[in-house]
């Protein structure tokens, strides 16, 4: 070893502007002594708050790291006064002890963690080089050495710093140093080895001030303009509040309370159902930051008042808003002292008050500073100081859900406006003397009021116990473990996972160990997901007002509310050695403990999010109970016509004031019937009790009738249409020589049997430079000799190609790319990793807690510490092989692979790759699996066979799925490979061939379809797999029809040639896509071809189907050529000339229409963001399988379908599909979790048969609903019209006639009316789902009519009948009496009596939305006792029946007529609900709508002589011009049509034509697209 320990660093000789800087130096000491004095007053904890001048005062305790322990010297390194340089006068004080510990402290801005560092103190990870190998490992020179003169804005993620002179990395202690230093001899006897790597960026050091960059756009950063009130936007909800500050009018007050005692409590209850009332009464605007209440109003019109709580803080700005203090014009304040905290919660959401912004901002985005600042000092935790201030912004860790007492649930329910007209109902028929049935009423609200009291109890505390959660933790406070509770843990706490918190209390992020969850809560899907620590980057990437994260993020993180399956402690954290000596100094390289730093508590985490969606459901776009209100005033302003007409009538029979009063009143009582909210909901419970029978659970029961309005379902294929599990057919490897695939491998496991030996390393390996380790003498026998590489043959071969291919195996690439875990001798994990792994017949061992410690204290008792190693995560070997042990350390019949560093899926990338090593290997292997296309591009082109796309076409044909599986042997170190970014590992790589899956289809997912389609409602497939692979599912479960021609788009991009990255492999340039604007062209144009004939393609604009009479002259047009915009804009131009002059247009395809067209999610991402709005219009209704998709782009394809009218359903099983579960207006997930965060409707059925009960219980529910509803509004008209008729001589219905009614006759009826179960086969015909809609008024106005004729008959033949006699009352002088006994109220009682029977039998509506009402027996069974007494009672009554209901004595000719009226009744009352309602309601829509046209021409003439052309419309040609195809070409005010004139006069029929047609209709019409598409 050199001894360069005592010389200038190189870096400082390199950079003579360094030494030159005393001031600089004399700076950093001012601010060491003045750390170490703050330090002294006692470490930075009874001083945070009196002392704010400093950012660290205020989080010491995070920031100050317990003094290191005595370093442990590698055997072959001198003691660090040994090799100090000479101190000079100017730092002295930094080479004393106590500055070298004070800069342990120093604030995250000072403080770096070296890949040198790591090296020497992470007691590198990895057995085999340790044990076997002395030079397997040699460490590169430091980054900032090779770049002395570089900038932080030069280097990614770096930030280089000029040395301090004569300073050593040797007087830094252990896991400290600052960036730029140069290494001594011990750390640089490698450099330059790996030199080819010094460029490559590195993932997972500690930089100062990363991700500092902020949007200032954001709305955390924009001061507020309004000091009086503000907007916020809810991430999780997706909806903006208004935020407004009020506080009390004294004088407002007074008046408001005055007003109440004068009016008996009445102005209060009235403000108590309006809160703007009494906001506006007592209160007056006043600044956020003053006012005594925050009153929110959301997108939905729902007011809340919410009290503003102001508390004593005394901390700074810093600690309140976290690092967003930090960024932005305020960071100047960030230290300022925050004397009082303003707050207040809203739906469980917490909102503090900004003194700077003026506003509030939600507790949800806090993020400390230091996660991103000094992320090395958050395994530091937090103090007691630091936690009593947080414990005032966070409060506790729970979700404690406010059950209101008894007392209180009762005053609000008895408040409540249907209750309060229940007692004033029961009051007014007190007065009446109508006492038994104002009893009977009273008693049914009691009942049904203790009935809600005990069901929301019961509802909360069921809520309460799933929010509920609490165990024991073990929580690092002040440096020290302690025990604790987990109510206790705050943001920024470190704590221990352990596997008996089979439950986590809180979202916390990973820092050291891994760990395996059930995420099922959260993504409904029950596959386990691995967790693995955090790196630095990932704070400054997270968004915490979001519930969730992305995939890159959510790895790392620990969601409250999901189950631990297994806790690991073999993960370093990216702290490395100083992470380490925090909890143990013997030496051992794995963690003490698997720890984990709390990011959010109680409701602000994921599982808060689930409880507040249970609790606060979003309102739906469903207006049936807006319009059923609507409805109820309608029959108000009714009951007010009566009123008025009843008091003209009173008064003509000489009525006192008072009666007068008492009947207009009862009768508004009767006209408004108070029981109609609760019947509306009698269906949706009804469907929700048989779908739980289904195992399908909601918890968003509003949804339900939404279910009955879908008219498109999208769906996930793998997992959802197709099996979850896979099965490997093969796998087709490649013949490098003849460069074609050789045939294919059905048993994966025998590709290494007779494997030969490699070639010696190929050039790739030759330019770097390293050395390298002799390996294992006599390793693989048996297994083609892989330890006798040629290392001298290597080292001067020339370079031939790229990478010798034969470094690799595919077998290799099989068994370790994938993120497979054992749990309980059970593989988890994909389902697509685990038969891949398991087709190898390969075993998968991973390192536990026990084996770690064994292999560490064996190697320290080898006396080998300075290659001390922890075993890799997993290991895996074939079956045959033997174990490799460190007790018994022998290497025969050994062959194993460990595998060093996973980078797991990503969607976006749509890839995988693991970095392993072969035991005893001198390169590690790196493989590549992914999508065909995705790993194309990252391969070297002479590895890519010649027949890879006819052989992809092939396997995609036959829905076979299909991964490209590449690689690369890779020199490196194990630092470095742990600092390696993505983008270095997955490049230059070789192909190695295709792994083939079998993707069967579920059984029922074809009839499933099949249904959906005979009832007209469109079914689309969105995957992320290969688009033929879909479009061949697609066939198979005859989603696309097998006459049904499909295109294919492809997206012919400008690209720019750009230089590769130096490479020792002479690789050819990459090509990047331009992604930038239209500044300079035309970026792109969307090819369409047919998936089978390349002569068939579509118009890009209007999508018409064209044949070719001969192919482009020139192949270029539709190639990837263009460089710049103009030459891009030139090949569309040509394409475009070659379209017009040399296709013809398809005139039997268009005619029958049979033809759809797959989109990749390329292709729509462009679409979406540059396409006209009717292109993508006409996109939308053609496509039919969506493939590649990102998780993102499937809810952009729910969100695009919604805007033009669609009621659209989503069903997926897996977490990419959280996104379009939830945009979705129905969301479905195939689910073993009851409840999730990513869907309102979740199945525990595998299969998409839970699609077609979803729909049809959500028809029957709505249908139930509109039945109930006109059957309760009927009910009141009729009795309203037999009461009106009655008040002509002053009589009306007796006591017992009003309950007999209600009780016996009304309640039965409504709740059996429920009862009848869907039908079994789901219609083409949506039920009407708009209670305003023109069919359902001219249906209940029509029954109305009827039953009103019907009674006004009765009323007057009963006058004629043999026998009458006028009413008469016994006692002319009392006039305040109702007259009861009457042939008028006789002949009224009993025909309303059969009127309410038959007009409950016609509004049960039976097939084609609920099976027949003979299927249901109670309904049945009702009907039939109701009549048959009904007939009984007008037949021959009994003299106790006639005095009950206080009846007259009729003639038998009467009582005859009453039966055959009745019978005439439910005859006109059927065929007009049968058939004339339904064919009059669109007859009068249409004769309306000419009607509306003549008045409004008359009215207008000059607009309405002639409609122009661009009014009505004209879709034949492509429109160039975005400007005209935005969103507003969907509404035109006249029907689209093709006209040939530019200006004429309408026809009569196009008048007539429904005008505000729903988008995806009209496109449907414009395109010919036939109704059964």
């Amino acid at each position: 070893m050199s001894e360069r320990g005592n010389d200038l660093p190189p870096t400082t000789s390199r950079n003579a502007d360094a030494v030159r800087e005393p001031d600089r130096a004399s700076n950093h000491l001012a601010k060491v002594d003045r750390a170490s004095s703050h330090r002294a007053k006692g470490d930075g904890e009874t001083n945070c708050i009196a002392d704010i001048n400093t950012p660290r005062s205020q989080y010491a305790a995070i920031d100050a790291v317990p003094p290191l322990q005595e370093h442990v010297p590698w055997p072959d390194a001198r003691p660090a006064w040994q090799t100090a340089a000479p101190a000079t006068s100017s730092d002295t004080a930094l080479h004393s002890p106590d500055a070298a510990i004070d800069r342990t402290s120093e604030p995250s801005s000072r403080m770096s963690l070296s890949s040198n560092s790591q090296h020497r103190e992470a007691n590198l990870p990895f057995t085999y080089s340790g044990v076997f190998s002395n030079h397997v490992w040699q460490e590169t020179g430091d980054f900032g050495s090779e770049h002395p003169d570089a900038s932080a804005s030069e280097i990614e993620g770096h930030v280089i710093r000029k040395p301090v002179p004569g300073l050593s990395r040797a007087h830094i202690p252990s896991g400290l140093h600052t960036t730029g230093l140069p290494l001594d001899d011990s750390e640089s006897e490698s450099s330059g080895s790996d030199s080819d790597d010094s460029e490559s960026s590195y993932e997972g050091l500690a930089v100062d001030d990363i991700n500092e960059s902020y949007d200032h756009k954001l709305p955390e950063y924009v001061p507020n303009s309004d000091p009086l009130e503000q907007r916020v936007y809810l991430d999780e909800e997706g909806i903006w509040i208004q935020v407004r500050g009020m506080s009390y009018s004294l004088l407002g007050l007074w008046m408001y309370r005055l007003m109440g005692v004068m009016t008996l409590g009445v102005m209060p209850l009235l403000c108590r159902w309006v809160p703007r009332w009494r906001i506006w009464w007592t209160m007056h605007a006043d600044r956020l930051g003053d006012a005594e209440f925050a009153v929110v109003t959301d997108e939905f019109g729902v007011v809340t008042v919410e009290l503003v709580q102001r508390r004593p803080y005394g901390g700074t700005l810093e600690s309140v808003f976290g690092s967003l203090t930090r960024k932005g014009p305020l960071y100047k304040h960030n230290d300022d002292v925050v004397h009082c905290l303003a707050t207040f919660a809203h739906r469980y959401y917490g909102f503090v008050y900004h003194p700077y912004l003026e506003k509030f901002l939600p507790n949800t985005c806090w993020r400390d500073s230091a996660w991103t600042r000094a992320p090395l000092s958050m395994r530091a935790g937090l103090s007691c100081s630091v936690q009593e201030l947080r414990q005032t912004i966070f409060g506790a860790n729970d979700m404690q859900i406010a059950e209101k007492p008894l007392l209180r649930l009762l005053f609000d329910e008895v408040l409540n406006p249907f209750y309060m007209f229940q007692a004033g109902s029961v009051v007014l028929w007190c007065f009446d003397d109508y006492y038994y049935y104002a009893a009977c009423i009273l008693l049914i609200s009691v009942a049904g009021i203790v009935e809600t009291l005990v069901e929301t109890r019961r509802n909360t505390r069921k809520i309460q116990e799933m929010a509920r959660f609490t165990c024991a933790v073990r929580v690092l406070r002040d440096g020290a473990w302690r025990d604790s509770r987990a109510e206790d843990m705050l943001p920024g706490d470190v704590f221990e996972v352990v596997s008996d918190m089979h439950i986590l209390p809180c979202d916390a992020v990973l820092l050291e160990g891994d760990c395996i969850v059930n995420e099922s809560m959260l993504t409904g899907e029950s596959v386990p997901v691995a967790k693995v620590p955090v790196a630095p980057v990932v704070f400054g990437k997270m968004r915490l007002a979001s519930s969730t994260f992305g995939a890159d993020i959510a790895k790392h993180v620990l969601f409250a509310g999901t189950r631990l399956v297994r806790v690991k402690k073999t993960s370093l954290g990216f702290g490395g050695s100083r992470w380490l000596d925090l909890e143990q100094h013997t030496g051992r390289g794995t963690p003490a403990r698997a720890t984990a730093m709390v990011l959010r508590t109680g409701f602000n985490t994921t599982k808060g999010a689930l409880v507040r969606s249970i609790l606060f459901p979003r309102p739906n776009k469903f207006k049936f109970y807006e319009d059923s209100f609507r409805f109820i005033g309608v029959l108000a302003a009714i009951a007010v016509v009566g009123f008025l007409a009843s008091i003209g009538n009173f008064v003509r029979l000489g009525l006192t004031p008072h009666i007068i009063t008492v009947r207009a009143l009862d009768l508004i009582t009767v006209v408004v019937p108070p029981a109609l909210p609760a019947t509306m909901s009698i269906g949706v419970s009804f469907a929700l009790s048989r779908l739980r029978k289904r195992q399908i659970y909601c918890i968003s029961p509003t949804r339900i009738n939404v279910c009955g309005k879908l008219n498109v379902v999208v769906f996930d294929k793998t997992g959802t249409l197709t099996e979850e599990g896979m099965a490997v057919l093969g796998v087709q490897t490649v013949d490098y020589d003849a460069c074609v695939f050789n045939e294919l491998q059905e048993d994966p496991s025998a590709l290494l049997v007779n494997a030969a030996a490699p070639s010696a390393p190929s050039s790739a390996f030759s330019s770097v430079g390293s050395s390298y380790g002799t390996g294992l003498n006599g390793l693989g026998s048996g297994f083609g000799g892989l330890a006798s590489l040629d290392r001298s043959s290597s080292m001067t071969a020339t370079p031939q190609r790229a990478t010798d291919p034969s470094k690799l195996r595919v077998l290799h690439g099989l068994a370790t790319c994938h993120t497979v875990k054992q749990v309980d001798g059970e593989l988890v994990g994909d389902p697509l990793d685990i038969k891949m792994f398991e087709s190898t017949g390969w075993v998968l061992e991973e390192s536990d807690d026990n084996v770690m410690g064994v292999a560490n204290h064996a190697i320290a008792a080898t006396g080998q510490r300075s290659r001390a190693a922890m075993p890799v995560p997993a290991v895996v070997r074939p079956p045959q092989s033997g174990r490799f042990t460190l007790s018994a350390p022998t290497t025969d019949n050994v062959y194993e692979l460990g595998i060093i560093r996973t980078f797991d899926f990503s969607a976006a990338l749509r890839r995988q790759s693991v970095v392993a090593k072969r035991l005893g290997a001198r390169y590690n292997e790196v493989y590549v699996k992914g999508a065909p296309e995705a790993i194309r591009d990252l391969c070297f082109s002479d590895t890519i066979p010649r027949d890879f796309d006819r052989t992809l076409l092939g396997f995609t044909n036959h829905g076979y799925r299909v991964i490209a599986l590449a690689g690369k042997p890779l020199k490196m170190s194990w630092p470095k490979l742990q600092r390696l970014k993505r983008d270095a590992v997955e490049q230059d790589l070789v192909f190695l061939g295709f792994v083939v899956f079998e993707n069967k289809l579920k059984p029922t997912s074809a009839p499933v379809l099949d249904e959906l389609r005979g009832a007209k409602i469109r079914q689309l497939m969105c995957t992320g797999d290969n688009v033929l692979t879909a479009i061949s599912v697609g066939r198979e479960c005859r989603m696309v029809p097998d006459d049904m021609r499909v295109y294919v788009p492809r997206l012919v991009r400008r690209k720019e040639t750009v230089p590769s990255a130096v490479n020792g492999s002479g690789g050819a340039p990459t090509t990047q896509t331009n992604n930038a604007g239209d500044s300079d062209g035309v970026r792109a144009m969307v090819v369409w071809e047919d998936a089978d004939d390349e002569m068939r393609v579509l118009d890009p604009y209007t999508l018409e189907p064209r044949i070719a009479t001969s192919p482009p002259r020139d192949r270029l047009v539709t190639s990837d050529e263009a460089t710049t915009g103009e030459e891009m804009a030139q090949q569309q131009q040509q394409y475009l000339s070659w379209l017009h002059n040399y296709t013809n247009m398809d005139a039997e395809l268009m005619d029958n229409g049979k033809y759809c067209v797959a989109v990749t999610g390329e292709v729509f991402r462009y679409l979406m963001d540059c396409a006209p709005e009717l292109t993508i219009g006409r996109v939308l209704m053609r496509g039919a399988i969506y493939a590649r998709m990102s998780p993102d782009e499937k809810a952009e394809l729910v969100e695009s379908l919604q805007r033009i009218g669609y009621c659209a359903g989503f069903c997926g099983d897996g977490a990419n599909d959280c996104g379009a579960l939830r945009a979705a207006d129905v969301g479905l997930s195939l689910s073993e979790a009851e409840a999730s965060v990513a869907a309102p409707l979740t199945s525990h059925s595998t299969d998409i048969c839970c699609v077609l009960d979803v729909i049809r219980e959500g028809r029957a529910a709505l249908v139930t609903s509109f039945s109930c509803f006109k059957f309760i509004a009927l009910y009141s008209m009729i009795q309203f019209t037999s009461v009106s008729m009655l008040y002509e001589f002053g009589g009306g219905l007796g006591d017992f006639q009003f309950l007999y009614i209600d009780l016996f006759v009304i309640v039965p009826l409504a709740v059996f009316m429920g009862r009848t179960p869907a039908f079994g086969r789901i219609a083409p015909k949506r039920p009407t789902a708009n209670l305003m809609s023109k069919k359902v008024l001219t249906s209940l106005f029509g029954q109305i009519a009827i039953n009103s004729i019907i009674q006004a008959i009765m009323f007057r033949r009963v006058k004629h009948s043999a026998g009458y006699t006028p009413p008469v009352r016994s006692d002319p002088t009392d006039l305040d009496s109702l007259l009861i006994r009457s042939f008028e109220n006789t002949a009224l009682f009993l025909v309303s009596s059969f009127q309410y029977i038959l007009v409950a039998i016609v509004f049960s509506i039976g097939p084609p939305y609920r099976q027949s009402n003979l299927r249901n027996r109670g309904l049945v069974i009702t009907c039939i006792l109701l009549v048959v007494f009904t007939t009984y009672v007008v037949l021959q009554p009994t003299e106790w029946i006639s005095n009950v209901f206080e009846m007259v004595d009729l003639s038998t000719s009467f009582r005859r007529t009453i039966i055959i009226w009745a019978c005439v009744n439910f005859g006109m009352s059927w065929v007009g609900e049968t058939w004339l309602f339904p064919w009059l309601a669109p007859n009068a829509a249409k004769y309306a709508r000419i009607a509306r046209y003549i008045i409004r021409r008359f009215m207008f003439r000059s607009e309405y002589t002639q409609v122009p052309m661009a009014e009505l419309g004209n879709s034949g040609a492509p429109n160039k011009r975005r400007a005209a195809d935005t969103a507003n070409s969907f509404s035109t005010t006249v029907n689209e049509c093709d006209l040939e004139d530019a200006r004429r006069e309408p026809t009569w029929e196009e008048i007539a034509q429904k005008t505000n047609v729903k988008p995806f209709k009209r496109i449907l019409r414009d395109m010919g697209i036939p109704s059964w598409y």
